[in-house]
């Protein structure tokens, strides 16, 4: 069996090349297969597929076009297999499969109903060809390591991720990401190994480069839902939430208690989505006076006046002033309104679009 193997002139970052020389290995290790690459700067890679094979079993012959993602997230496949399904045509090619780090079952059902394979480094494909059919599914997903992805977002990383999805497409060397973070460069070389290992970043020549800050967020946001943060409680009596934010403000200014809000009420300030009917604040610490000043007493449930210690200042990075009031950053916003469900992912979501653009 001979194998010709050409490079394509699409460029390639260094995960989609792995991933695709691992789409290659699991086709040539099927038996009675043959896998030849098409010739290099043909048509196909005009149209922006990734690479393109001729599939040869017994006497039937194939092209096949292969799609190479850094995620396999639903969301994503959705996408990416309803264009690769539109380029089949424009191309030429009789059947088209994506590959990524694992495909879950739900990711297989949307492929499948699709008419779109799937290679997975998972152990996990679909092939449905026309006298060849090969599926293999239910292998865990060997990408997703829970005490890594805990780790990405401890206290002390999380600094780093706020700062690499501040400015999603900048290259950062260890030594910037150490001064503008405060964290070590030991530490910050380990995230960087860890999110390159998981698809997330690359390291490149000029510094790390986040490859996918959209997978990032959102399995970020899953893990900060899967943490709730403890909300400490008061009923303020006051008639609208204007009024008790300035009441804060002053309290705030005149107990020197540094604060930013957050939640509906600070993201009513940034945009119209919701109108909230309770504040949730970030403090440096939590006076008795401040409180006294706010009449705001304590109850152990509902409540319209939430409050919260910061977890080492970590919610204060990227707070800004806007009318007169401290908000927390975008990015904090979105994962406190996420992790509030229902309207709350709602206006997270919208928040995404209009402002984080990834």
């Amino acid at each position: 069996m001979k194998h010709v193997t050409t490079i394509s002139t699409k460029t390639r970052t260094k995960n989609e090349a792995q991933l695709l020389s691992q789409a290659l290995r699991t086709l040539r290790g099927i038996p009675n297969l043959t896998v030849k690459e098409t010739v290099s700067g043909s048509k196909p890679f005009e149209h922006g597929i990734d690479l393109s094979v001729e599939l040869r079993s017994g006497q039937k012959k194939f092209r096949v076009a292969i799609e190479a993602k850094s995620t396999g997230e639903p969301a994503v496949l959705r996408r990416s297999v309803a264009w690769l399904k539109n380029q089949l045509a424009r191309t030429k090619h009789q059947y088209g499969v994506i590959v990524a780090p694992y495909i879950s079952g739900e990711g297989a059902t949307i492929c499948r109903d699709m008419g779109i394979g799937f290679i997975d480094l998972s152990g996990n494909c679909l092939l449905n060809l026309d006298g060849l059919y090969i599926e293999r599914t239910g292998s865990r997903n060997k990408f997703r390591k829970p005490r890594e992805i805990q780790s990405l977002f401890s206290p002390k990383s999380s600094r780093v991720i706020r700062c690499l999805l501040s400015e999603p497409k900048r290259a950062w060397t260890l030594k910037g990401l150490s001064k503008e973070t405060g964290v070590s460069i030991g530490l910050i070389h380990r995230l960087a190994v860890a999110l390159e290992d998981n698809f997330f970043a690359e390291k490149k020549p000029e510094g790390v480069h986040l490859e996918d800050p959209a997978r990032l967020l959102e399995v970020w946001r899953e893990e900060y839902q899967r943490r709730p943060r403890k909300w400490a409680r008061y009923v303020v009596r006051i008639g609208s939430v204007d009024e008790s934010v300035n009441k804060l403000k002053t309290a705030a200014i005149q107990y020197r208690v540094r604060y930013a809000l957050s939640g509906p009420s600070g993201a009513s300030f940034i945009s119209a989505y919701l109108n909230p009917n309770l504040v949730h604040v970030y403090v440096d610490i939590l006076k008795n006076e401040f409180l006294e000043k706010l009449s705001a007493y304590p109850v152990t449930s509902e409540g319209n006046f939430l409050v919260r210690v910061a977890e080492q200042e970590n919610e204060f990075i990227g707070a800004r002033e806007v009318n007169g009031l401290c908000i927390v950053s975008d990015l904090q916003l979105y994962l406190d309104l996420w992790s509030m469900g229902g309207r709350g992912q709602e206006a997270a979501e919208d928040l995404r679009r209009r402002r984080l653009n990834f």
